[in-house]
């Protein structure tokens, strides 16, 4: 965890030595403090989230981009007592929120279903998957983008671009399946992926190994995600790029 509430206010550790309580399991929390990593909290009986992965610094810099009390907020089913922790949760004072998972690494669909399912019984919930050469999503999605005027189609309201994936593998087919909404990251780039659940029309035509994407600035995602609170995002976020 790279925050954590201590002495009332919630941030990530200062110096080694310091140790504080976990919000959702009132486990132990201790500092870690590496030479060359950001500083983040340690459960002494292992994360409480069976969810949790290591963390790089693309999940520190999206993370970085909201407001820490909107990061790594524990969420708790009132029926199971499933407690599990969302990477980012931006709250909408008319109902709703938006839940914001971080994917970094494969996962198997039973997670995949089981996290869409957990996050959005009272949420809406969006991926974004990292599909940058350091992911182990994908090393080299930039050769299948294609955003030709032949290859575009408009599917309410926004203009999608058909395209094709040449790499082993079928991942986004996969990913097309979600009940969520799936938005790739790469570089500076976001980019929302025709799923079955939101684009069911384009999707239902595809063929094995056919996506379809529209672009994004990255403002646009950081305000779909944070809604009109701009106290959700840093002041980094807000004046970042286009």
């Amino acid at each position: 965890m790279i925050s954590a509430m201590i002495e009332g206010e919630k941030r990530p550790p200062q110096v080694k030595g310091e140790q504080t309580k976990c919000v959702g399991c009132g486990g132990t929390l201790r500092a870690v403090i590496p030479q060359f990593k950001a500083a983040h909290w340690r459960h002494d009986s292992g994360d409480c989230d069976p969810w949790s992965e290591p963390e790089g610094e693309w999940h520190l810099g999206w993370k970085g981009c909201f407001s820490p009390r909107y990061c790594e907020v524990f969420m708790r089913d009132p029926e199971t007592k499933e407690i599990h922790r969302a990477d980012v949760l931006c709250p909408r004072p008319e109902g709703a929120g938006v839940v914001l998972e971080l994917q970094h690494s494969p996962i198997s669909e039973e997670e995949r279903s089981s996290r869409e399912a957990f996050y959005s019984k009272e949420n809406r919930m969006f991926w974004l998957l990292n599909m940058g050469r350091t992911s182990a999503l994908s090393f080299n999605f930039a050769s299948c983008l294609n955003f030709s005027e032949d290859n575009r189609v408009e599917v309410g309201g926004r203009d999608f671009y058909r395209m094709e994936w040449f790499m082993r593998g079928t991942m986004l087919d996969k990913w097309k399946q979600s009940r969520a909404h799936v938005f790739l990251n790469h570089g500076r780039f976001v980019f929302y992926l025709a799923t079955r659940a939101a684009c069911r029309s384009l999707v239902d035509g595809q063929a094995k190994g056919e996506f379809a994407l529209a672009r994004l600035t990255v403002r646009e995602f950081l305000k779909a995600v944070a809604g009109d609170d701009p106290s959700a995002l840093t002041i980094r976020s807000v004046e970042g790029g286009g």
